[in-house]
Order: structure tokens, then C-alpha cells, then sequence
């Protein structure tokens, strides 16, 4: 059992290895943006991001930021939107004058707004057209061209128009704002930043007469949730920079940037990109992830109808970078993000610009790969070796807090601006603590079910639940220890059986055998074996019992006990009478679960247990009913118990005490007790070699209750007053036969 329970342990094993290696390549080849390890990933950055926004998020830095809502009251007082350019320009205006120091737009202006002077020009008929000269309507268009209202508006502030770029070259509508940054020629052919083929921009007049523009394009990720946002997009050797970053810009008066990169192998990939003192860390194709700073509304909104109407605060926006979008659900400007499903699109790049100005950007260090693999790595050596030697609770306990560790270590150095992986860690200590339980629980289970099939007919029932409910503590291996053995034989069973049919004989020893062994599982024993007639017991095994003598001497009294009420049922029944010799010995046994490939039981063996054997069959001789050996007796208490005699048995040198129970104290008749006082006054005349004295008590005894044990002594007397016996003689009696 023992080498069956290792090489499962090693298969177990064998297998986490194998599984875990597989977790630790998928961890760190996530080439499907759509699978698990990405799933969980983003579900656990997610709860971080959350977990640890009161520690990471940062104090409001010395910039305002607030953000110009078109939202639905907007849209009541003023209008359905698109709203006129004119509008447009008046809330331009309007945010100057409150001192606002960039605007920017995340609104697109793709489409020339219809002129109503020209409307009115192709719809009124020439003849009515002529009473007022071209020149006047030249004029009156012009000033009624909202277009030109805006332009010229957005030339008396610093404006910032946001744009889409396309995923397909032949969308490439208006005038892209001016680039940030040339990709230098030696650098085209190996950058590997985002590119967009083509474009939705601003209407010439409008992008001509504006500070600067950036895109507003999102990329969520397959969840549909904004996680990271592009600072630069590369079209045509040129690359661009997102609403925030050229917020940013204007508002530090940069005309272009400087990406910083790195060559990996012969492509070189974005590390970060610098407008201030903070660094925007990127990944190679100019991501960085977005810093929110807390749920939608974190920043200061105010409806962009207030703004019209004049009903601002005076100073509200004063020195302000503003962004004007909108929160209006008919608008579809409404993004899943970590802080949740209904987040502002205009806030996101709020957090940007935020970041961009005053720090909190993560990012993803160089060495990300290798501490993934040590993390990972360390995770698996130290589960595998370990959890196997734990109880199933346990494992739960510690599969939990490695859990506990890992997040709190990822947690750690995501307030340090570290984003690391934890999907891997995570999936890796639930697999490899869901393996070892399950392990467990099924090692366990084998190990009741074995224990139940294998000691249900031998132990008592106590003792099978007792072994169950922690079946590790059992072990089926040789083990060497003090334990208390029982032999029971019926007198003259070859006689009996030879009277009795095979119906006959067989309903006789089930009715002894089921009363007597239930009287043993009473006393908490262990059935050894039924080997015709005889009965073979023992106690202390496979449940320790540290009153194994006494549990045993008692159940002998009780058999012969029961075999005298079964002497009456059998007489009725027209059997015969049965009458056992019992023998019981204590001493050092081998126990365990023994046998051959073919057949095995859980059994002892050893000299005390060959001893116990030779005491019942030596019971004959004595004409005992049972009888014990020296170190049984020596260490019980509250029985009475007749000296028998000191002998060898066959095949042992050494000389031993044996003794009759007759009853436990206070339950033997005083006519008992006195005869055991005589017969020990007897066996003292017997030792001092006074052969006629001895010889006369013996005869006394034998004529008053007619002992065969007196007896034997009568005739021994006879046969050593013939001898020359040794001056060290003893009283032994050497049994020459078993």
C-alpha cells in the first residue's frame, strides 16, 4: 500500500509539472488576444486598478482640467446636436473669455456646414435674384458662413480639433492636423508603432485656422473596455499624437515631440514618450495605459449650456485646459472602462492629459517576461513539493495564501508604477491547489474505502469510523508493537463435527462465532482469523488501546460465559455441548498487512503471539479454561486470578508465569477465593520440595473440588521425588509437546 500511495503521489506530481509548464508557455505566449489568460488577466486588472485607486492616485496637480459637457440639458435648452458652427464659436468664445488656455475638441468636424445664403441663392428664382447685385450676396454669404464664424473664433484662441483615424486606406477625408514627429529613414523600416492607413479629419478652414490637432480614435480592448490608449499613430513615415498629447503640447507650447526608443532585434519599439518632467511610459506600438483617477465625473464637468448662457462661476476655468465632449447617452460617447460601463469618452482623455502633466503613467518593465517566469516558476517548484505533504484543508488554507501573497506582491509594485501580470500566478496556484486537494480527497477516500474493506469484518464498528475520519494515521506497513493476542478452540471439535451433518455443524458455528465475535468487537478487539473452530484475536491494533490486557482477559471471561448460555441453547437444539480453552499472551508482535500478491490480511505475528497459542493449547492439560501469560497479569488490575504454574513451552528457553482469570473482583464466590488461598499454600510446599506435605494438600484440594490442576501437581510430586533436582530449581515445568 505504501508504494501504491508514493508512485500516486509521483503521478500527481508528474502531472502538475506537466500542466504547470503548459500554464507557464501560455502565460508567456498569449498570442490570442481573446483567451483565457487574457480574460482573467483583464478581470484581475481590473479589480487591482480598483483595489489600489486610494493609494495610487495622485493629489490634483497645479493644472485645471475640466471638461465641457454637452450633455442633456444641453441639448434641451440649445438644440439637437451637431449644433451650428456659429454655436460652436460662441462657446469658444465663451471659454476664452472665462480664461480657458486650450480647448480641445473631441468632436469632429468632417462635413462643410450648409451656408443658408447659398441655400436661399439656388432655391429663390434668377429673375428675383437680380433686384440685389452679386457683390451683396457675395457678402451676406460670407457672413453667414458658420464655418467661417468658427475658423475665425478658433483663430483668437488656442484651439485643439480631434480627429478618427481609419483602419482602411481609402477613408482619408479633410486636412490632417500638422505631424509631431518625422520617422527618420533609417527608422521606417523598423518601427513598430500603431499605423492607420487612413483618416476622417477637420474641414480645411477649420483644421488651418485651429492650434493643433490630435485623435480621438479608441481601442478598446476585445471586452470592449479602454484599458490603454495610443499617444502616437504613425501614417505615411509621420506620426500623429492623440487629442491629450496635443492638449498637452499647446498647452506647453511644443510643436513636436521626441519618442524615445529601444532596438529589440532588428525593430525598434517605443519606450516612452517625454512633454514634461513626467514620462508617458509606452509599449513598443506607443500604447500607455490609461491612469484613471476615478470614476466618471472625477473631474469637474459644467454643462456646455451654462457656458453659453454665461452662468459660470467667475474664475471657474481660469488658467483651465478644457476638453468639450459630451456624456449624453443619445451621443455614443459612453465607454466601458475599469471604473466602469458608462464612462465618458471625453474624460478618458482628460486622465491622459492629466498623466501627461503631472505623472502617474505604469508601465510594463523590459524584464516583465523573466520575472513572469521566475514568479511562476517558483510558484510550481514550491507547491509541488510541498502541498502533496498536507492534509486537504491545509492545501485550501495555503493554496489561498500563496493567492493572498501574489496579489498583495502585484498589488506592491503596481503602486510603484509596475503593471505585472498576475493571471498566470493566479491560475497556476488554483490549478496546482485544486490538484494536490483533489489528489487528497481521492487518496483519502481510497484510503477509508481499503480501510473499510479490509478491517469491516475484523474491528468494531467504532473503530472503522474512527480509523475513517483520518485514514492517514492508520498505516497498513509492518509496524513492531506491544500488543495483547487471544486464542479461543473448541474442546474436542473433530468428535463433534464427525456427530453432526454439514447443515448441522455449520448453524452450530455461527451461533458461536457471531456472539463471541461481538463480544470481541465489545471489547474493542481486532478479529484475526476463523480457522475451523478456533477464533484468533488481538488488541491494540489498528487502534491504539492502552487497556488491551484487561479488554482482552475480560472478553475471555465473557466467552466462556456466553459458552455456557450456548451449552443450553444447543441441548434444546439436540447438539452437542461445546466447551473452549482460551489462552491469551501479551508481549512485542509484528502487525500489518501481510501475505502474498494473491491473498493478504491484516494479522500478527511473533513469539508472544505463538505463545498465546501454546497457553490455549496447554489449557487441556491444566483442565483451565483460560489461561494467561506472566506480563498480561503483571498489568491488570480488578481480577481474580489463579497461579497455574511456571513452565516452558516448546521451542522457548525461557521460563514464563502463567495464570487462570477467574472473575473480576468483587464477583467470585469467597469458597473460590479461600480454595486459591490453599492452593497457593499448597504450591509453596511444592517449591520449598516438602513432597509429602505438598502432595497431601494437593490431594485435599483435588477431593474437594476434583481440579484436574491438582492433579497434574499430585502426579508431578510423585515423578520429582524420583529425580536429583538442581539446588536453582524453580518450579518449572518443561511442556515437551504444543
Amino acid at each position: 500500500m505504501a508504494i501504491s500511495k508514493i508512485l500516486r503521489q509521483q503521478y500527481t506530481r508528474l502531472f502538475a509539472v506537466i500542466v504547470s509548464a503548459l500554464i507557464v508557455w501560455a502565460a508567456l505566449n498569449q498570442g490570442n488576444s481573446a483567451s483565457v489568460f487574457t480574460r482573467i488577466e483583464y478581470l484581475l486588472y481590473d479589480i487591482r486598478f480598483n483595489l489600489f485607486l486610494p493609494i495610487t492616485k495622485r493629489p490634483p496637480g497645479d493644472t485645471k482640467i475640466a471638461i465641457i459637457d454637452i450633455d442633456e440639458n444641453s441639448i434641451i435648452n440649445e438644440g439637437r446636436f451637431p449644433w451650428s458652427r456659429e454655436k460652436v464659436a460662441t462657446l469658444i468664445q465663451k471659454l476664452g473669455e472665462a480664461g480657458a488656455l486650450v480647448i480641445a475638441f473631441d468632436v469632429v468636424f468632417s462635413e462643410k456646414e450648409v451656408n443658408p445664403v447659398e441655400r436661399i441663392h439656388r432655391a429663390v428664382p434668377p429673375n428675383l435674384m437680380g433686384k440685389l447685385p452679386q457683390q451683396d450676396w457675395q457678402t451676406i454669404s460670407t457672413l453667414a458662413d458658420a464655418d467661417q464664424v468658427m475658423a475665425k473664433a478658433m483663430g483668437e484662441y488656442d484651439v485643439v480639433l480631434g480627429f478618427f483615424f481609419q483602419d482602411h486606406g481609402e477613408y482619408q477625408n479633410g486636412l490632417l492636423p500638422p505631424q509631431v514627429f518625422d520617422v527618420p529613414e533609417d527608422w521606417k523600416d523598423k518601427l513598430v508603432v500603431t499605423q492607420r492607413p487612413g483618416y476622417t479629419a477637420n474641414i480645411e478652414s477649420l483644421q488651418q485656422h485651429a492650434g493643433g490637432g490630435g485623435f480621438v480614435t479608441m481601442f478598446p480592448d476585445f471586452d470592449g473596455t479602454v484599458r490603454s490608449a495610443p499617444l502616437l499613430i504613425r501614417h505615411k513615415d509621420k506620426l500623429y499624437p492623440s487629442l491629450a498629447l496635443s492638449a498637452a503640447m499647446r498647452y506647453l507650447f511644443l510643436d513636436t515631440v521626441e519618442p524615445q526608443v529601444v532596438e529589440v532585434g532588428d525593430v525598434l519599439a517605443l519606450t516612452q514618450i517625454s512633454v514634461s518632467e513626467f514620462p508617458a511610459y509606452t509599449t513598443p506600438s506607443g500604447f500607455v495605459i490609461v491612469p484613471y483617477q476615478g470614476p466618471a465625473f472625477t473631474y469637474p464637468y459644467y454643462s456646455a449650456t451654462d457656458v453659453l448662457r454665461g452662468n459660470l462661476e467667475p474664475g471657474a476655468l481660469e488658467g483651465a485646459v478644457v476638453f468639450v465632449g459630451t456624456s449624453a447617452i443619445g451621443l455614443a460617447d459612453l465607454r466601458s472602462t475599469p471604473m466602469g460601463p458608462q464612462y465618458p469618452g471625453v474624460e478618458v482623455h482628460a486622465n491622459i492629459l492629466d498623466a501627461l502633466l503631472h505623472g502617474g503613467f505604469a508601465q510594463k518593465p523590459e524584464w516583465q517576461a523573466g520575472a513572469v517566469f521566475l514568479q511562476l516558476l517558483l510558484i510550481a517548484i514550491t507547491m509541488i513539493i510541498i502541498l502533496p505533504m498536507m492534509a486537504p484543508m491545509v492545501m485550501l488554507i495555503g493554496g489561498t495564501l500563496i493567492i493572498a501573497m501574489v496579489i498583495f506582491f502585484n498589488g506592491y509594485v503596481w503602486t510603484l508604477g509596475l503593471d505585472l501580470p498576475m493571471a498566470g500566478a493566479v491560475m497556476m496556484t488554483l490549478f496546482l491547489t485544486a490538484t494536490f486537494i483533489t489528489d487528497g480527497f481521492l487518496r483519502e477516500s481510497a484510503s477509508k474505502k481499503m480501510l473499510k474493506s479490509m478491517f469491516d469484518q475484523y474491528v468494531p464498528p467504532a473503530h472503522i469510523e474512527k480509523m475513517m475520519a483520518d485514514p492517514e494515521a492508520y498505516s497498513f506497513s509492518g509496524e513492531s508493537k506491544e500488543l495483547t493476542v487471544l486464542f479461543s478452540d473448541i474442546r474436542s471439535f473433530t468428535n463433534i463435527s464427525e456427530t453432526l451433518s454439514a447443515q448441522e455443524l455449520k448453524h452450530m458455528l455461527n451461533s458461536y462465532f457471531t456472539p463471541i465475535t461481538k463480544e470481541i468487537f465489545d471489547r474493542n478487539g481486532t478479529i484475526d482469523k476463523y480457522v475451523g473452530d478456533m477464533v484468533m484475536a488481538f488488541w491494540g491494533a489498528p487502534v491504539d488501546d492502552p487497556d488491551h490486557r484487561a479488554h482482552a482477559v475480560t472478553a475471555a471471561l465473557n466467552m466462556q460465559r456466553i459458552t455456557e448460555e450456548l451449552k443450553v441453547e444447543f441441548k434444546q437444539q439436540g447438539l452437542p455441548e461445546v466447551n473452549i480453552g482460551v489462552g491469551v499472551n501479551t508481549g512485542l508482535m509484528n502487525v500489518g498487512d501481510m501475505g502474498s500478491s494473491y491473498r493478504r490480511s491484516y494479522t500478527v505475528l511473533g513469539d508472544a503471539v505463538n505463545l498465546g497459542s501454546r497457553l490455549e493449547s496447554i489449557t487441556k492439560f491444566y483442565g483451565a479454561k483460560i489461561l494467561i501469560g506472566e506480563d498480561t497479569y503483571d498489568h491488570i488490575s480488578g481480577f481474580v486470578c489463579r497461579f497455574t504454574d511456571r513452565i516452558q513451552v516448546k521451542g522457548k528457553e525461557e521460563a514464563i508465569r502463567v495464570y487462570e482469570p477467574l472473575g473480576l473482583e468483587g464477583q467470585v464466590e469467597q469458597r473460590i477465593l479461600d480454595e486459591i488461598e490453599q492452593y497457593n499454600q499448597a504450591y509453596q510446599l511444592y517449591l520449598n520440595r516438602d513432597w509429602d506435605a505438598a502432595q497431601k494438600s494437593f490431594r485435599a484440594l483435588y477431593e474437594n473440588h476434583t481440579l484436574k490442576l491438582y492433579q497434574v501437581y499430585i502426579e508431578r510430586i510423585d515423578d520429582l521425588k524420583q529425580q536429583t533436582l538442581p539446588d536453582d530449581w524453580d518450579g518449572t515445568f518443561r511442556h515437551t509437546s504444543k
